[in-house]
């Protein structure tokens, strides 16, 4: 799989999350918020990965060594197909929804597009690398708080 072929594959597993947050907030309208919050930086994610198609960094990306395997993104995907199965076909609870959230998220392909997304933003320096991938993981932070929230 070459790297443009794995950046599609990483905008696919983003396209899919962000599907599921918009289906997750109008299943749950009372924490609509929330969902949004999610839904619209998954959205700035694909944005950001279409970006690195265009402009051509391809090269770069692959001489970082960023990128998922094929395994990986696969993985990732056949996990968004089953929770956005399970939200569409099945009744989940507010934590239930929750919990499959949080695990997309802890998905190896979410760490990858962070990592990506630190390393092409000219993060200089291995501190501002790492701050910017903790700042990655608010998404999985928000879910474990309001995941606290419901009991």
């Amino acid at each position: 799989m070459d790297e443009n072929a794995i950046i599609n594959g990483c905008i696919k597993v983003e396209s899919a999350a962000a599907s599921i947050y918009s289906k997750l907030k109008q299943l749950f309208p009372e924490e609509q918020d929330f969902w949004e919050k999610l839904y619209s930086e998954e959205k700035e994610h694909i944005s950001f990965l279409n970006d690195v198609k265009s402009l051509g960094l391809s090269d770069e990306v692959q001489r970082m060594n960023l990128l998922p395997s094929k395994t990986m993104i696969k993985d990732a995907l056949k996990l968004a197909n089953k929770i956005s199965i399970i939200i569409s076909n099945t009744p989940v609870t507010f934590k239930e929804a929750l919990k499959l959230s949080l695990e997309l998220e802890e998905s190896m392909v979410e760490t990858y597009t962070n990592k990506l997304i630190a390393s092409l933003l000219s993060c200089d320096n291995e501190a501002s690398f790492n701050s910017f991938v903790t700042n990655g993981k608010a998404h999985e932070d928000r879910i474990k708080k309001m995941l606290q929230k419901a009991g």
